[in-house]
C-alpha cells in the first residue's frame, strides 16, 4: 500500500511513518508541464472547495454552510460542489479525510521514528506548532466535528475512528517507553492516552470558546512537565 491511499485510510501514525521513511528516498521530481491534467484540475478544484468550506464554517458554522455557498466562495459554478459531493454530509466527510491526511503527514513529520518519551514530548510540540500556524484550519475542523456530536453521520463515524487510532498511538509509544526502562513501569499506557487526547481536545474546545482567555504555550508546556513528572523522568 502506498502511503497516499494509507493515509486516505484509517492509519495508525506508525503505519504512515513506515511508509513514508520508505517511500521518500524514491520520490523524483515529475518534469514541469504546462497544462494541468484533468485529476490535477480536479485535485485543485478540490482543494478550493475545501478551503471555500472551512472559511463558511468559521464564518457561520455547518448548519448555514451550504453547498450552493462553497462553490461560489471557491470562485466556480453554484452546482459544481453538489455535483462533485453530492451532499453537504459528504463534503463534511471528506474535508475531515483531508485535514486528518495533512495533519498525519505534519504529525509523522515531526515525530518520526521516535518512540516512549520523545514521541510523546514530539507530538505535543507538532499539535502546538500545528495549532499556531494553522489556527482557522484547526477552528473550522474543531467546530465541524464538535457540532457533528449531535447527529449520526459520516463525519461523527470518522471522528470516532481517528480517537481511537490517536490513543492507540499514544498508548503504544508509552509502552515502548516502559519496555526500555525510560517510563516508570506504573504508569497506565492507555489512561495515560486517554488523558493525552483529552488534554488536546479540551484544550483546543477552551479555545474555540474564548481564545483570548487561552494562553495556549503555557497550557502546552504544563502538560509537558505533567508528562515528564507522571512518567517518574527527572
Amino acid at each position: 500500500m502506498n502511503a497516499l491511499s494509507l493515509m486516505k485510510g484509517k492509519a495508525s501514525l506508525r503505519e504512515v511513518t513506515e511508509v513514508l521513511q520508505t517511500a521518500l528516498p524514491k520520490t523524483r521530481v515529475r518534469p514541469r508541464v504546462s497544462r494541468r491534467t484533468q485529476a490535477e484540475r480536479t485535485a485543485l478544484s478540490d482543494a478550493r472547495m475545501f478551503d471555500a468550506a472551512m472559511q463558511l464554517i468559521v464564518e457561520q458554522g455547518t448548519h448555514a454552510t451550504t453547498l450552493k455557498a462553497v462553490g461560489e466562495r471557491a470562485g466556480y459554478s453554484r452546482g459544481l460542489a453538489s455535483s462533485r459531493f453530492g451532499s453537504k454530509d459528504a463534503l463534511f466527510g471528506q474535508l475531515v479525510l483531508h485535514f486528518n491526511t495533512s495533519w498525519t503527514q505534519e504529525l509523522a513529520n515531526k515525530v518520526g521514528t521516535r518512540g516512549g518519551v520523545q514521541a510523546c514530548l514530539a507530538a505535543l510540540c507538532a499539535v502546538e506548532d500545528f495549532f499556531s500556524s494553522h489556527s482557522k484550519y484547526m477552528q473550522a475542523m474543531y467546530i465541524l466535528w464538535f457540532e457533528s456530536i449531535s447527529t449520526h453521520n459520516d463525519v461523527r463515524d470518522h471522528l470516532a475512528a481517528y480517537h481511537e487510532i490517536y490513543r492507540s498511538d499514544v498508548a503504544h509509544w508509552v509502552e515502548e517507553g516502559i519496555a526500555s526502562g525510560e517510563i516508570d513501569a506504573a504508569v497506565d499506557a492507555e489512561c495515560y492516552a486517554f488523558g493525552f487526547c483529552s488534554f488536546i481536545f479540551g484544550t483546543i474546545y477552551q479555545w474555540l470558546v474564548a481564545p483570548s482567555n487561552v494562553d495556549l504555550p503555557k497550557q502546552f508546556e504544563a502538560f509537558r512537565r505533567l508528562t515528564l513528572k507522571t512518567f517518574k523522568i527527572d
